[in-house]
């Protein structure tokens, strides 16, 4: 199975957190990386992050890629427990690719849960960046790094 992390695209500011939209950056930054990898984005299921610059982020990708569905997912927002993502995956194992679209610090959090099997691992991830990891079974230390893609490193 293989899950596909990425975070959303450069925010501007707002009131609230939640408010947060894309800039105009940030949209050309999420299109930029969903063309790069629509290939492993073909027929995945997506989850997004209830907040707006996530759920922009992912309309975007829908415009770039053929995602099977979209799902909002609550347990995805910045300060959510990355232990309770990896438990939600866990139990949600039928699809073969799973694209999350989220925020720091739960993405680095999380990868490191699944690659190291703690949370304390250093995996950063700027905006409009993609960390992309296959497992037998989504469980603490069984995951495999198969890509990292960062918007900045693409032309």
């Amino acid at each position: 199975m293989r899950l596909i992390l990425f975070r959303h695209g450069e925010a501007g500011m707002a009131p609230r957190d939640f408010d947060r939209c894309l800039t105009d950056a940030g949209i050309a930054d999420v299109r930029k990386v969903a063309c790069h990898i629509a290939d492993y984005l073909s027929g995945a299921i997506a989850y997004v992050s209830p907040y707006i610059r996530a759920r922009q982020t992912c309309t975007e990708i829908q415009k770039n890629a053929e995602l099977k569905s979209c799902h909002e997912l609550g347990l995805i927002t910045p300060d959510e427990d990355p232990v309770q993502v990896l438990q939600w995956l866990s139990e949600n194992q039928g699809a073969s690719t799973v694209l999350l679209v989220t925020h720091q610090p739960l993405v680095s959090r999380l990868t490191s849960l699944l690659l190291d099997g703690d949370e304390t691992g250093f995996y950063p991830m700027a905006t409009a960046s993609v960390t992309v990891v296959q497992a037998d079974i989504w469980g603490a230390g069984l995951a495999r790094l198969e890509t990292v893609i960062h918007a900045d490193d693409l032309e």
